[in-house]
């Protein structure tokens, strides 16, 4: 079986520049390369180091199309909507694929449905679409046309299943909840490492670490983060460690950042600010933590952060929002709704784990064993492939 997979064309793949949707792509390229399910045909953008890392692969090609520098730096500063980069990625790959004659039996659009609609146009063949957020807007009638036109329809949680047949009125709708490697994100496996990063941070081992990771903007709510460990009293020795940039590997700082360090300065002892963090060095980052937050003030699509969090066996305090409650229950963290009330209580729940050290304890190893048995990603990989190929991974039809 032949497949095409188009990334969104922000970020490259293989994932050296971090992105969710990158990051999950490289997974199925790596299952694939030990069960040889697919020959897959891989549409991404130029990155060198990604590109050196692409020769690692034997059951996958790629296509890399480079973006000049120009447009990087307006697409950073976010001069301009991200569908009219996805729109000029897919215009290239397009004319490339005509010209190369190519043909499969599958095209898989990883997220973007602007890269959908617009293949179409240069690449037929049967269509499936992979959803990691809700980019459907019930009035961009061409992106309600690609889904309805597509042979199958694949999302990260039922949350955003939902959404999609309510908005594009299919029903032809399969939930695959995203997994990670849970060899890698063991608590285990890096208790020295943890330990050099605290003495690198200048953190005592009687101060109680809560870790923040993703994109620095606002729907994240790490503002509202940063306002709860202000309420916290300084005799509970709370330090926050705030992982991430405000797009992935970007060095530059933005409004939004500059004013989170600004808000911070005033606790700027107790909060630490990390930058871009390479994804295989997350699990040692995750290791200095006590607790684990993730107080999304958007309907997350599915919240792979609390995953990892869980999997390092961190309790994790979190939002209502979107499909966090599909992930996190309270044998394993609280879960708060995002209302005026959300930084007091995430703040009563930081100190609440600081007391109760028995109790995070207990909640971690919950989080463990639920991220072990519901969101690795063998399972991720195998749900994914039998919907796609309708083979297991012995090859077998199904």
């Amino acid at each position: 079986m032949k497949i095409l997979m188009v990334t969104p064309g922000r970020l490259p793949v293989p994932a050296v520049g971090g992105g969710a949707v990158e990051t999950l792509t490289e997974l199925l390229l790596k299952y694939n390369e030990q069960y040889h399910l697919a020959d897959i045909t891989v549409l991404s953008l130029y990155e060198k180091q990604a590109f050196e890392k692409s020769k690692e692969y034997k059951n996958s090609n790629f296509l890399f199309l480079k973006r000049n520098g120009f447009s990087e730096k307006i697409m950073q500063k976010h001069m301009l909507p991200y569908r009219f980069f996805d729109y000029c990625f897919s215009k290239k790959a397009g004319r490339i694929l005509r010209k190369k004659k190519l043909s499969f039996d599958y095209i898989v659009i990883q997220n973007e449905l602007v890269n959908g609609w617009v293949l179409k146009e240069f690449l037929q063949g049967s269509y499936i679409y992979h959803a990691h957020n809700d980019t459907l807007k019930s009035e961009k009638k061409r992106d309600v046309k690609f889904l309805q036109s597509c042979k199958k329809v694949i999302t990260i949680s039922d949350y955003l299943s939902q959404c999609f047949c309510k908005k594009a009125g299919i029903t032809r709708v399969t939930t695959i909840n995203n997994g990670i490697d849970t060899k890698l994100f063991d608590r285990k496996l890096f208790p020295e490492r943890g330990a050099c990063l605290r003495e690198k941070y200048k953190i005592d081992q009687e101060q109680t670490v809560v870790v923040f990771s993703g994109r620095l903007v606002p729907e994240k709510g790490i503002e509202i983060l940063i306002d709860a460990v202000k309420k916290i009293p300084e005799k509970y020795k709370v330090v926050l460690l705030v992982i991430g940039a405000s797009f992935f590997k970007e060095s530059e700082e933005n409004a939004f950042v500059k004013h989170l360090k600004q808000i911070s300065e005033s606790v700027k002892e107790r909060i630490i600010f990390s930058g871009y963090v390479e994804y295989a060095d997350m699990p040692s980052y995750y290791s200095m933590g006590d607790i684990g937050c993730v107080p999304s003030l958007w309907e997350e699509p599915f919240g792979l952060t609390a995953v990892e969090q869980m999997a390092m066996e961190l309790p994790v305090i979190t939002t209502d929002g979107g499909a966090i409650p599909e992930i996190i229950d309270d044998t394993c963290g609280y879960i708060f709704k995002r209302d005026n009330c959300l930084s007091e209580n995430i703040a009563d729940a930081i100190i609440d784990l600081c007391v109760h050290k028995e109790k995070r304890k207990i909640m971690g190893e919950a989080g463990r064993k639920k991220a072990e048995e519901s969101f690795s990603q063998q399972i991720f990989c195998e749900n994914w492939f039998r919907e796609v190929t309708g083979r297991s991974r012995d090859g077998a039809l199904l």
